[in-house]
């Protein structure tokens, strides 16, 4: 019978509820962690509302044929896991009772299913029957507390979604784009930072390996299912103080299928936003130029190699991508080609055991063609160098396992590899040419500033274990991760030539040796090698015990460490002990399953991340030059010679060292360093509401604990070797080291040269760090769920407020996605007036997605976010002599001050406190889709046209934040202050056509 016919015919709530309660293990099964498997369970009475013990539960799957069978205990409970995502057709049993049957039951990755349902004896006449109620596959679950949503691909696909997961996690509460073009979209979950999530595909963890900055490439077509977890997350998941996403692949089925899908974003259909233009009337962000098509065919089969046992699916996704965009002096046109491809394949050996294998390619190669180009004209010119090869991406293999190892202990285990790798090769040896002093004027021709190569594998495997008690279930697991990186680095140009060459004017005691006011040349040449490892190895365990008959407490504790090494292989971050305990209360308030009151608790725990094997555990050379300026041409600017670097004076200074090279652990973290960490707080309510929605109020408190950073402890340790009669010889003039602001900084390394090692502890007080802080408040209003037979929709409203000196890994106000190595805590001093308003602090956001059926084959699609814009900020150049930089603090030193328009103050040298200059406008943005979908030849063919940002909303994203720099006159207003240099994506059409039979 229908779910709706269900409801009508069973009435007695009481009875149900006391059935709801007998269901005691509603949980997030830990065991899709590692495949692409949930839970169902519930409890089964007779007539009279009595427990009901041996009565028998079979689900078939609707598509693989695949039988499971259950027997309800003394108590009239049942739970089966490891059941495959899917339909299925479930049948409950017993002699004596008329069997009963509902069809069609969906099975989600990470959210059990609770199927209730009441046996009347065999050949009772006049009484209206019900075994499964569509009803009491609760909305509600009442026995775990972790937030987010769930999507399948069918409900994507009605909906104006683009592919990606970052576009799957703005559908969800609490999550935002930090709006940097170099974060590539990566969402903040809760206020952390864009590189602080996890993500996941058939139980692998894809993140991007170096940087963190959401997931590799993957499949799409191939995706099944895709669940946003944005809070409460369970002890199986780690590594990750902002969100999850986790998704699993589609499979095989006895049915043979075929199917294609052709995709076409047109260049002639995106509309063209407006070039920005600097105040000194060059241009900034050049759109003359700018075009991009996009077209993708994507070909897939799948089917059974032995019917109800083996299943194959096979995706060929190839996709080809033509860009051109303009700068000052070049213009670049890149056709990129990409032949993606996924394959897997899974064996249901028996009832009780399966195992499944996958393999995924997602290597692209392009070429760029780079041409001489006069924004001013706009008029391109002759070729620069050759075509210049590259390519990104590699390899993903996984196997897995899932099994019954008696009728209450289950398993399910995974290893994989995934590869990522970067390649590139120059068109030209041009190196990089800029000046600084009025604006920013590109005068080089440069088809590339740097050349490098990176390679990065991720090994990784895991076995989550549970064991079903009748009071409790208990999952438990390891998993352990092995992160190899090999990288080198350096700028562009041949001899003398190499570097990043930049045009300044001098501030007040320049580090160049110029005198402030006048002009002057900087060289810089930074190169890096690793050959080196992450690995990390974490423990969990979590009981979900029925304490009362209307509370669920979910018990759970996360072990983990990791480590980070040189390329000698010895360790210069190692981090033990971290207990993570995870706590959900959730109580059941009417006793029927349709409303809750939940309360939890968790600490997360953040690795080091790889990126900081290159910028920090490298062997890492940094040096500077400095000139006088020599030939100008009419414009005053430097003359470029013949190997593509400005035409220069006499040197200013000897070479200054930044960095030597040194990878000595002792001298590059500090001993007593421990792990970055945030804890988080909820309290919330949810109900069914109208038979067919939810409605939801959720608190939220995070708090930043305790935050990693790099700070050149140099100004602190010159002071401190000078008070212990030791004298530097190394040579370099920083030394960055990681450690815990706020706490004591313990170094290691032999600075006088006398063969002996010198160690060095500088407490929390000679460093005069403040400690870091992140905290973020907010409250969620949700109503999700059926409005109607026609009207599917999932809504928020999330007020929300994040506050403190650091954003985390990664810093949005200067556009700085290189996770652990900001400039934030680089000095004392660029910390003075730091607390405010963070960049990820969108007080305001309206969510509102789903689709309308205006008939069976025509739907309309909706995605609408209304955001209220970020804080704004003043940047400027700390003043002398106040705060941090005043005479016998720590950092008198004041050398943030060379790091130009860094600190928080304005004009006139007052404070000016993070986030204190206004918020950036309202982001509005609206996506409409409309789908039709018919039958031929037997097969089902849908046409989707997509319209992005409808309004063609151009609100800024990321503006320029400095306030004040140095000009010839010293300390001057910016001009440039407030230019928009970030902004919505244009509006653009995209059409999708599909054939499946």
């Amino acid at each position: 019978m229908s779910g709706s016919n269900a409801l009508a015919r069973f009435s007695p709530k009481k009875t149900l509820a006391a059935l709801a309660v007998g269901s005691v293990l509603f949980v997030s099964a830990p065991a899709a962690m590692a495949s692409d498997t949930s839970i169902v369970k519930g409890h089964i009475v007779n007539a009279s509302g009595s427990n009901l013990s041996n009565a028998t539960i079979t689900l078939k799957h609707k598509t693989k044929g695949l039988v499971f069978t259950v027997e309800t205990n003394e108590k009239g409970d049942y739970l089966l896991r490891n059941v495959p995502v899917g339909e299925y057709d479930i049948t409950i049993s017993k002699n004596g009772y008329e069997q009963s049957q509902e069809n069609g039951v969906r099975v989600s990755i990470g959210q059990s299913v609770i199927l209730d349902g009441q046996l009347y004896d065999a050949g009772t006449d006049n009484v209206e029957r019900i075994a499964v109620t569509g009803s009491m596959i609760r909305r509600v679950d009442t026995a775990s507390s972790t937030s987010g949503l769930t999507f399948s691909q069918d409900e994507l696909q009605r909906m104006p979604v683009n592919t990606g997961f970052e576009s799957i996690a703005l559908l969800a509460p609490g999550t935002a784009a930090p709006g940097g073009s170099a974060f590539k979209g990566a969402s903040s979950f809760g206020g952390s930072s864009a590189a602080e999530n996890g993500y996941y595909f058939n139980g692998l963890n894809v993140t991007s390996i170096r940087t963190g900055l959401g997931s590799i490439r993957l499949p799409w077509e191939a995706i099944s299912q895709t669940q946003v977890k944005t809070g409460g997350v369970s002890p199986e998941f780690g590594g990750a103080l902002g969100g999850i996403v986790n998704a699993v692949s589609k499979s095989g089925e006895n049915e043979f299928k075929f199917g294609a899908e052709a995709r076409w974003d047109p260049s002639s259909l995106r509309a063209s936003q407006d070039s920005i233009y600097q105040s000194n009337g060059e241009i900034d962000t050049n759109t003359q130029q700018d075009s991009y098509d996009f077209k993708e065919l994507q070909l897939w089969a799948s089917g059974a190699i032995v019917e109800d046992s083996l299943f194959f699916y096979g995706l060929f996704a190839p996709r080809r991508e033509e860009s051109e965009w303009a700068g000052q002096t070049t213009k670049t046109s890149k056709d990129r080609e990409e032949d993606r491809w996924f394959a897997k394949l899974d064996w249901y050996m028996t009832d009780d055991h399966s195992i499944g294998f996958s393999a995924m390619n997602n290597k692209r190669t392009w070429t760029n063609k780079t041409y001489a180009y006069d924004w001013e004209t706009n008029i391109v010119g002759e070729k620069q160098g050759v075509d210049a090869p590259g390519e990104d991406g590699g390899k993903v293999y996984s196997l897995n396992y899932n099994g019954y190892l008696s009728d209450t202990f289950s398993v399910s285990a995974v290893v994989g590899r995934v590869q990522e790798d970067v390649e590139n090769v120059v068109a030209s040896t041009d190196p990089g040419v800029w000046d600084f002093r009025d604006g920013t004027t590109t005068l080089s021709q440069h088809t590339n500033s740097s050349v490098s190569e990176e390679h990065y594998t991720r090994d990784q495997a895991r076995v989550d274990f549970s064991w079903d008690l009748e009071d409790h279930s208990i999952q438990f697991g390891v998993d352990y991760t092995k992160v190899k990186v090999d990288y080198s680095s350096s700028q562009n140009g041949i001899g003398d030539a190499q570097g990043w060459w930049s045009v300044y004017t001098a501030g007040a005691d320049d580090n160049s040796g110029q005198v402030e006011g006048a002009d002057y040349i900087e060289r810089r040449v930074r190169e890096r090698f690793t050959d080196s490892d992450v690995t990390s190895m974490a423990f969990y365990i979590n009981d979900s015990w029925q304490a009362t008959d209307n509370l669920v407490l979910n018990l759970g504790l996360r072990y983990s460490e990791f480590e980070n090494t040189v390329s000698d292989g010895r360790s210069y971050v190692k981090m033990e002990d971290q207990f993570a305990p995870r706590v959900q209360a959730i109580y059941d308030v009417f006793g029927d399953g349709e409303a809750k009151v939940f309360a939890t608790y968790g600490r997360y725990f953040q690795p080091v991340s790889a990126n900081m094997n290159i910028t920090q555990g490298s062997s890492s050379i940094e040096w500077f030059e400095y000139f006088e300026l020599d030939q100008l041409d009419s414009d005053g600017h430097p003359v470029i010679t013949a190997d593509g670097s400005p035409s220069r004076g006499a040197m200013l200074r000897d070479r200054w060292y930044r960095q030597k090279g040194i990878t000595e652990p002792g001298l590059i973290a500090s001993s007593s360093l421990k792990s970055m960490y945030s804890d988080e707080f909820t309290l919330g309510y949810q109900q069914e509401v109208f038979d067919t929605m939810t409605a939801g109020v959720r608190g939220i408190y995070r708090d930043l604990g305790r935050s990693v950073e790099d700070t050149d402890v140099g100004p602190v340790l010159s002071k401190k070797l000078a008070e212990l009669g030791i004298t530097d010889n190394v040579g370099q003039s920083s030394y960055y080291v990681l450690l815990n602001p706020g706490e004591d900084v313990a170094i290691s390394y032999d600075f006088d040269g006398d063969g002996n090692v010198d160690n060095v502890n500088l407490s929390a007080a000679e460093m005069a760090l403040p400690e870091a802080e992140r905290k973020y408040l907010a409250l969620e209003f949700t109503l999700d769920g059926s409005v109607t037979d026609d009207l599917r929709i999932n809504s928020s409203y999330t007020w929300s407020h994040s506050y403190g000196n650091t954003e985390g890994l990664v810093k949005t106000d200067n556009n700085q996605a290189d996770p652990g190595w900001t400039t934030s805590y680089d000095y004392g001093d660029l910390m003075d007036h730091a607390y405010g308003d963070l960049p990820n602090d969108h007080r305001h956001a309206f969510k509102l997605s789903g689709a309308y059926d205006i008939t069976e084959e025509l739907i309309f699609g909706f995605v609408t976010r209304v955001t209220s814009g970020r804080p704004q900020s003043y940047f400027s150049v700390h003043p002398e002599g106040v705060d941090s930089c005043a005479a016998g603090n720590p950092w008198d030193d004041c050398i943030s001050r060379y790091y130009g328009q860094a600190s928080h103050y304005d004009e006139n040298g007052n404070p000016a406190p993070r986030g204190s200059a206004g918020n950036l406008p309202w982001v509005t943005n609206i996506d409409l889709s409309l789908t039709y979908m018919t039958e031929i030849f037997e097969g089902d063919f849908t046409i989707k046209g997509t319209v992005y940002n409808v309004l063609n909303s151009d609100s800024a994203t990321n503006i320029n934040e400095e306030r004040a720099r140095y000009g010839d006159s010293g300390l001057e207003l910016n001009p440039d202050y407030g230019m928009v240099t970030d902004r919505q994506e244009e509006r653009y059409f995209s059409l999708v056509a599909r054939y499946e039979f």
